[in-house]
């Protein structure tokens, strides 16, 4: 029979859960709200040191009761859920303060026993356990410290930076650091974050608040912090408009956005555009059930920021670069099967390209290349999982590909038979144009299984000898279906190919931007 309990929580899932299985479960679950993450282990420690007369089976139904899965074996509580847990851990007459000191000094062992053959136990587990019980015994000093450890994090590498935002997110709930000045603490690491990831949105949108209540810095716990000002001087910004259809085809979204950009000049009023491109995680390839047989399986990729052609290259824009001194290899100054400045250059093999981008990094101090394959399908989703970065369909009204075959329930549309100036159809949400249709795109990668793909979004390569295995292509052209055009759609030709439906965009990546 169950054991009644007193306690009257305030959230739901703890009120159904101390309801369902009494006080022993609900001490048990008291102490496993202690660590940052959970695996079923830890928690059957926490029973055996504490709590050994508890049931074992309490240890499966917190995790499942109440616990959300991160990870292989690793579970997290809910925020509000671990906050009001560890109230009643500190307020319960049997157990107190003294219990939260006992539960750090057990993590701490804890932590250094599994870092002996895990090395991430301390990111998985929570590298600074003090921290919770000082947040609700001396919560002032938690702040202090923390604000002591963020002002280091800044000091180090940006990997340092996102790992500690991501530790502090777990104190995000936790009511006696908030009014202390946590929550500032949290902003401004989430703003700096967001900046190293190249999501300069979130950053500013996170310093515009802090600079709104306290101008151009900030002290926490004596720690000094500066506010990064307004803007960036060394990018550009425009504005665009996004749409979003139905399976029909329709508009039924329309969204004013704005990108960061610089612009290099090639001479003679010519110019290149480079967008800025947050990094981020995403799923690329397509889902079970969806696709073609190599656009599986689908994967996490983690990509880094990068700057990314507005266009596609332009013929004026080739001609410019094909005029600066060679590096390897000549290249014809008007390749093109079609004619015309504003449309993209086409006709010309990967290797033409790479040497186009070898003159164009010699000429400008800049690194100029391809794209990876994963960088090129991240870029084209823009943070969108359908087909299409416009919605589930394609209409000859949003790129130019063969109209003739309508998609999903879209209609048909016009069959142009040649390419079309850059810049005609809608961007997607990073202000990028023409990643559907138009002309296939060059990829840095060899064909290749994505059972082998990186997950860092690099390039996939492989030496050869003779080093001609095919290079993939991305996005479709003017002279293929709709289906080419998919956003997860792949294909690969022999770098030698000189094709009128093959054209490419550059990026670069790691270098400093600049207004030119």
């Amino acid at each position: 029979m169950t054991a009644k309990i007193s306690q009257q929580f305030k959230h739901p899932l703890l009120q159904v859960f101390a309801k369902r299985f009494g006080e022993a479960h609900v001490d048990l679950a008291c102490h496993a709200a202690f660590p940052v993450a959970l695996t079923p282990e830890l928690l059957y420690s926490l029973r055996e040191n504490f709590l050994p007369d508890t049931p074992w089976i309490a240890v499966a139904d917190i995790l499942l009761f109440l616990c959300d899965s991160v990870g292989y074996q690793l579970y997290e509580l809910q925020g509000e859920v671990r906050n009001e847990l560890l109230l009643y851990l500190k307020d319960k007459q049997r157990f107190g303060v003294e219990r939260l000191y006992a539960l750090s000094d057990f993590m701490v062992a804890y932590i250094r026993q599994q870092l002996k053959t895990n090395n991430y136990a301390d990111e998985d587990l929570g590298a600074t356990p003090h921290w919770t019980a000082l947040a609700y015994i001396k919560p002032q000093t938690a702040v202090n410290d923390i604000a002591e450890n963020l002002q280091a994090a800044l000091q180090h590498k940006s990997g340092e930076l996102v790992k500690f935002t991501s530790l502090l997110e777990s104190y995000a709930d936790t009511d006696p650091l908030m009014n202390l000045g946590f929550k500032h603490l949290l902003g401004l690491s989430r703003g700096w974050d967001a900046k190293v990831r190249g999501d300069t949105e979130t950053a500013e949108a996170e310093f515009a608040q802090l600079r709104q209540e306290f101008g151009d810095s900030l002290t926490v716990g004596g720690v000094r912090f500066e506010i990064p000002p307004d803007g960036d001087d060394e990018l550009l910004s425009f504005d665009f408009e996004v749409v979003i259809v139905n399976r029909r085809g329709e508009i039924i979204q329309r969204e004013t956005k704005q990108a960061k950009y610089f612009i290099e000049d090639l001479g003679d009023g010519i110019t290149l555009e480079m967008v800025a491109i947050p990094g981020g995680k995403f799923m690329m390839g397509s889902p079970n059930g969806e696709g073609d047989y190599d656009e599986h399986p689908q994967h996490e990729v983690n990509v880094q920021p990068f700057f990314m052609g507005k266009y596609p290259i332009t013929q004026a824009q080739w001609r410019a670069v094909a005029a600066l001194p060679q590096v390897e290899r000549d290249l014809k100054p008007n390749p093109s099967c079609f004619k015309g400045d504003d449309l993209p250059v086409e006709c010309a093999s990967w290797y033409d390209v790479t040497e186009f981008c070898k003159r164009l990094s010699k000429s400008t101090g800049q690194q100029y290349r391809l794209p990876s394959e994963a960088e090129w399908e991240y870029a084209c989703r823009a943070k969108t999982v359908t087909h299409f970065y416009f919605g589930e369909t394609i209409t000859g009204k949003l790129a130019n590909y063969d109209a003739n075959y309508s998609y999903a329930n879209g209609p048909k549309g016009q069959y142009r038979e040649t390419t079309t100036s850059v810049g005609t159809f809608p961007p997607n949400a990073f202000g990028l144009y023409d990643m559907h249709g138009n002309v296939w795109e060059w990829c840095a990668d060899n064909l290749h299984n994505y059972k082998k793909t990186p997950n860092d979004g690099s390039t996939w390569s492989i030496k050869l000898i003779n080093d001609n295995h095919y290079r993939v292509v991305r996005g479709g052209s003017w002279k293929n279906s709709n289906g080419s055009c998919r956003s997860a759609y792949r294909c690969s030709y022999n770098p030698d190919i000189n094709s009128y439906i093959i054209g490419f965009r550059v990026v670069s990546q790691g270098a400093a931007a600049r207004t030119r």
